[in-house]
């Protein structure tokens, strides 16, 4: 029976604290069968400090419950909240909650309407607030309850005051007869309940959690409430629409068949990979010499890269030269240790010609086209250009190997002496138009068709200036190595002969390493000039080197 009388007293007293808590501004709380707590989120807003908020009398409570808490109401006087001392509150809801339980004990017949009568008159009486008019929140202390709660023994209703729930809208005053709560913005309700604890929340949102109620509520009662609703003091955040990028494929690059596409399209212009630079047209890469923004550029003819600071063929076999930028040059260029001219209409290096620069000034240029410094053998007759400046000397003197010259008014080098000059003159007059016949020059009717070989001629150039250079049947090398004086050859001049191949071979030495011969070897394959920097023979593997590796050291000083 007292276990029947506690659970039907804590049943009243959940019933009664959700019906407070309502009145209160609270949120409803019910428990299910098992005591296990279950929360309320409400919707409606918070009252602020500034406004009364009216709660409307409950118009649905169940006809039992209506009788027993009117025969409370009508023992107990109404009580406000906001006057009643923490401390006397706490000990009336003991005494209170004593007497009705151990009324209860006595009899069992009692009907659920006194005992609802009991735990209402127990919750009412056990319910404290305290304001301050500054608007701070205080509560019953947590001693003082649990000693006023722990005096019933046969309830044995336990309140943990876990969690105070402030409100800083106003001060309450609740009327037990049923009249509407007075709201007063000054004050501060704090509601401490045994069955419900309220846990502060973050400002965005409210949150009601409900603690153990009695099982056997909703079967003793039926308590209808108004739907009371917190208002979320934060405007709930709408999440911003995830737009996803659409990632468009890049357009193509590279190569497709052997054609070049660039962004999705065939190729066309000047391109570079970061080392090398191309030429394309419609895709396909352009090779050799290429027009491009008005003048020409060179691309390897395998690679097709643009070739830079280079002297090279083209695909057509002629030679160009392209400067540090690729582009094609013209005029005097400098170019790996010489200088070279290169024709501003054709493009092409000029050889073996005298001719002014851009700014009138003078210069050779020899078989190579690379610009004179030095001796120079031209339209037969020896010239000498200063080195450094490249210019030609003309009236004035000049040293080789110890021997002194002479530039003449037209750059001309000579010797001096006339018989030396003449024999020259008369053997350069020959160059290109006799033929080397081998046993030539023996006779009248040889000498006369200009038929010589090297000794004959030697012999018939010096006879023209009164110089025996030997018989006309017998003038050989052999015996020419023993005419005049012998020189060394570090002392050779202008005029001396010397020998080569084994004293095979004579010529008459010019100057600047340049000699006046008859030789098939030549340039004109009899009569002619060559220098001892020249190629014997190229098409006989015996005498493919320079006429300087043949020279026998002999020279003979005839005049």
């Amino acid at each position: 029976m007292r276990k029947k009388m506690y659970k039907a007293g804590k049943v009243w007293v959940a019933a009664t604290l959700a019906i407070v808590g309502v009145m209160t501004g609270g949120a409803v709380v019910s428990a299910d069968d098992n005591g296990d707590e279950l929360g309320v989120v409400a919707d409606e807003p918070v009252p602020q400090p500034d406004q009364v908020v009216v709660l409307q009398k409950d118009e649905t409570t169940n006809a039992s419950s209506a009788s027993a808490s009117a025969s409370a109401s009508a023992d107990i006087p109404a009580i406000s909240l906001s006057s009643v001392d923490t401390t006397s509150v706490a000990s009336a809801g003991s005494d209170a909650s004593s007497g009705s339980f151990s009324q209860l004990a006595d009899s069992s017949t009692e009907s659920l309407g006194s005992m609802a009568s009991a735990g209402q008159a127990l919750s009412s009486e056990s319910t404290s607030v305290g304001t301050n008019n500054a608007g701070s929140v205080s509560s019953a202390t947590t001693p003082e309850v649990s000693s006023a709660t722990s005096q019933q023994s046969s309830a044995a209703t336990e309140i943990v005051p876990s969690s105070v729930s402030s409100v800083t809208s106003a001060s309450t005053t609740v009327s037990r007869r049923g009249l509407t709560p007075e709201v007063t913005p000054s004050a501060q309700a704090t509601h401490q309940s045994a069955a419900v604890v309220k846990k502060q929340v973050p400002k965005s949102t409210a949150q009601v959690v409900s603690a153990k109620a009695a099982p056997q509520a909703t079967k003793h009662a039926t308590v209808s409430t108004a739907k009371v609703t917190v208002a979320k003091r934060a405007a709930s955040t709408t999440a911003k629409p995830v737009t996803k990028k659409v990632v468009k494929p890049k357009p193509f690059t590279g190569y497709k068949k052997g054609v070049f596409y660039q962004n999705g399209k065939r190729a066309t212009g000047y391109l570079s990979d970061g080392k090398h630079r191309y030429l394309f047209r419609n895709g396909v890469k352009q090779k050799g010499v290429q027009k491009f923004q008005g003048t020409y550029y060179m691309f390897n003819l395998r690679d097709g890269r643009m070739m830079r600071n280079t002297y090279t063929a083209s695909q057509w076999g002629l030679w160009y030269l392209f400067g540090a930028d690729g582009r094609i040059l013209t005029d005097v260029q400098p170019w790996a240790g010489g200088y070279y001219t290169f024709d501003a209409r054709t493009y092409l290096k000029h050889t073996n010609v005298y001719e002014p620069a851009r700014w009138g000034t003078w210069y050779m240029y020899d078989e190579t086209g690379r610009c004179v410094s030095g001796y120079k053998y031209w339209q037969n007759g020896l010239y000498y250009f200063h080195p450094g400046t490249y210019l030609k000397a003309t009236n004035e003197a000049f040293w080789e190997n110890g021997n002194e010259y002479w530039a003449d008014g037209g750059g001309v080098v000579r010797t001096g002496n006339w018989q030396i000059e003449h024999a020259i003159d008369t053997g350069t007059s020959l160059v290109g138009h006799s033929p080397y016949v081998w046993g030539g020059g023996r006779n009248s009717w040889s000498i006369a068709a200009r038929q010589f070989d090297c000794s004959s001629f030697v012999r018939w150039c010096f006879a023209n200036s009164g110089v025996f250079a030997g018989n006309v049947g017998d003038a050989v090398t052999y015996s020419q190595t023993s005419l005049g004086q012998g020189v060394p050859w570090s002392n050779i001049r202008r005029g001396d002969i010397f020998f080569m191949d084994h004293i095979g071979h004579v010529g008459i030495y010019l100057g600047g390493q340049y000699f006046l011969h008859d030789s098939p070897s030549s340039p004109t394959g009899g009569v002619g000039v060559s220098r001892l920097s020249d190629v014997v023979d190229r098409d006989d593997r015996a005498y493919a080197v320079p006429w300087y590796d043949i020279v026998d050291g002999v020279v003979r000083r005839l005049v």
